[in-house]
């Protein structure tokens, strides 16, 4: 009887040695990671195989045990051919998975894709910035505030901020945890790209670029239609040139600092932006142009325009008559509504 106690003690024993070394097995194929980041990174070179890659991770101590992992990629069998590169790979994954991210190639970028449409203004394009996570809102334009304003900008003292237009509306891709300094480096790189790129293009050498660029900012904002934008260009040329007031729309806006449909009060409002009020240019751009606003501004069409009014919510009418401007003003403030 004596020894039968014993022989069961000694099976469960065995099986519980047993049972604690296959729950360790089971827990290092489910969990080969003993990382305490959420992401662990994983560097595969040309001609690394995926042995080599796991001996390099014991190296750095972040799996639980190099020889059972091995050991289960050769029992099952797994596909070894791996792809190069920068991967994160997440502590929570199993071998199996692991080796099929490796497999496959999923690497997770560091960096996420933006695009700032054309006729953004700063503080829209802060709240894409804010959206897409790559740096908040506040910091953004606190950024653009105290960035070294680079010599190609001659900002008036009335901006509301030196950098308005010149962070050039494209689709970039920014590095997760890149500084606003470093975004504002970016854009304004392009920007000069473009700039340089317009003046080959056009064969003419851009003297005023604080103007050119308000006028395409002004001209971004108020063109619906590709034919109109050369055509509003003239109109504000021909307006400056008589020493009329600009009174466009877009320019009060700016001012409010809102996007709401003006009141005859909204005209009255004191700003050096507001166009109704003040003779000349705004003190800036109030919008990052696109290229096409930019040529405009920089070819008018060679017209004796000097009032537009919105025709079906596209195209413009143009005229140099006054009383032909109220006239559609009128006619056509009816059709759109």
């Amino acid at each position: 009887m004596k020894n039968k106690k014993v022989f069961a003690v000694a099976v469960i024993v065995v099986l519980s040695v047993i049972g604690l070394i296959s729950f360790k097995f089971l827990n290092n194929i489910k969990h080969p990671f003993n990382a305490k980041t959420g992401k662990i990174p994983v560097f595969v070179h040309k001609g690394d195989s995926l042995f080599n890659v796991i001996s390099d991770l014991n190296t750095k101590g972040v799996i639980k045990n190099e020889y059972l992992i091995k050991f289960y990629i050769k029992n099952k069998e797994l596909d070894t051919n791996i792809k190069p590169g920068k991967y994160l790979i997440s502590n929570d994954v199993s071998i199996k998975e692991f080796v099929e991210i490796l497999n496959e190639g999923k690497m997770e970028k560091n960096s996420m894709r933006i695009t700032i449409p054309e006729g953004y203004d700063i503080e829209r394009i802060a709240n894409i910035m804010d959206e897409s996570g790559i740096i908040s809102k506040n910091e953004f334009l606190k950024s653009c505030k105290e960035y070294t304003i680079p010599s190609f900008i001659k900002a008036e003292k009335d901006v509301r901020y030196a950098l308005e237009g010149y962070l050039f509306p494209d689709t970039y891709e920014f590095e997760k945890g890149i500084t606003g300094e470093k975004i504002l480096d970016i854009m304004l790189s392009r920007f000069e790209k473009v700039i340089e790129d317009i003046g080959k293009e056009e064969n003419k050498k851009i003297d005023n670029l604080q103007e050119l660029i308000t006028v395409a900012s002004i001209i971004e904002k108020e063109a619906r239609v590709d034919e109109d934008r050369a055509k509003i260009a003239s109109v504000f040329y021909n307006r400056l040139n008589k020493g009329m007031k600009l009174q466009v729309d877009a320019t009060v806006l700016y001012a409010l600092e809102d996007h709401r449909r003006l009141s005859l009060k909204d005209l009255k409002v004191e700003s050096p932006y507001n166009t109704y009020t003040i003779k000349g240019l705004p003190p800036g751009p109030i919008c990052s142009p696109g290229i096409a606003c930019i040529k405009a501004a920089l070819n008018p069409e060679n017209t004796d325009f000097i009032y537009y009014v919105l025709q079906d919510k596209k195209k413009h009418y143009f005229t140099n008559n006054y009383k032909e401007f109220l006239k559609a003003k009128s006619l056509y403030k009816k059709q759109i509504k």
